[in-house]
């Protein structure tokens, strides 16, 4: 993801995404390691997540930190330092759901395209990767 997208969302939760470190403790150092396309879905989960992990924290639990936010089989991945509730679990669930519909490079309608690298992309983006629509 470009580095001005990724920087708004370290801006925004700033606790969350420790994007330095010691890569053995966060893979977040490495950046959102997922195309443009996805920025509006992960920004979302964010602010959906954001009342139930304050919820969380007031109840003692630990300080939530995002470890690492990917692409992986063509989906999108949001990896976590504590045990999720339901809600959580939900909500992230939801997101890596509309990831598989969602192109990972300009955030159009997508579908999970299998070539030699599985990708969740729109019919533009697969032909400019491949020379023909699949």
């Amino acid at each position: 993801m470009q580095k001005e997208l990724e920087q708004r969302l370290v801006e925004r939760w700033p606790t969350w995404f420790k994007t330095e470190g010691d890569i053995r403790d966060t893979a977040m150092p490495r950046g959102f390691e997922h195309g443009d396309g996805w920025f509006d879905i992960l920004w979302r989960l964010c602010e959906d997540l954001e009342p139930l992990v304050t919820e969380m924290e007031r109840a003692g639990g630990r300080q939530f930190e995002v470890l690492q936010v990917k692409e992986k089989f063509g989906g999108l991945r949001f990896y976590v330092n504590c045990r999720r509730n339901e809600a959580m679990r939900q909500r992230i669930g939801i997101a890596a759901d509309e990831s598989f519909r969602t192109c990972e490079v300009c955030g159009q309608p997508g579908t999970l395209r299998e070539d030699s690298w599985i990708k969740t992309l729109c019919d533009e983006h697969n032909t400019l990767e491949h020379g023909s629509v699949r």
